[in-house]
């Protein structure tokens, strides 16, 4: 079995932000060369996520308008009151939607279906990113 770690870094622009990584992980899943195996995306951060969905952008509105009303910014909240400020909303968010994905290698691809886009979320940027990528399976055919 064959291990290969490759990293996508993204500084974000705005303090929410959805950002399609799809491609970035399907080079790194081809440039692993594993042909049978599972890749595992994540991030070391608390106020990001990455999942899978629809590609739309009426959808991520759609998902944005419901975490904030899930998770209002207008609201008290305990973390935060020793000084630094308040960014539970995107801790919170970020919990929801969860920080990490393992997807199925087949033949050398992201099994991924039809209309499957992998997002990466920003819910407290901008701040400079990083996603790691594990590949881990068989190689050759």
């Amino acid at each position: 079995m064959k291990v290969f770690s490759e990293s996508i870094r993204i500084t974000t622009s705005r303090l929410r932000e959805d950002i399609n990584i799809t491609e970035r992980v399907a080079d790194i899943v081809k440039e692993s060369g594993i042909r049978d195996g599972m890749a595992l995306i994540s991030v070391p951060h608390t106020t990001v996520s990455i999942y899978i969905n629809y590609g739309d952008k009426g959808l991520e509105e759609d998902l944005n308008n419901i975490l904030d009303e899930m998770a209002p910014g207008d609201r008290s909240y305990k973390h935060g009151t020793g000084g630094y400020g308040s960014n539970a909303p995107a801790h919170i968010k970020s919990l929801l939607l969860g920080r990490g994905i393992t997807l199925p290698v087949t033949r050398g691809v992201c099994a991924l279906g039809q209309w499957q886009t992998i997002y990466f979320s920003e819910f407290g940027g901008p701040r400079p990113r990083l996603i790691s990528v594990k590949v881990m399976g068989l190689t050759g055919s």
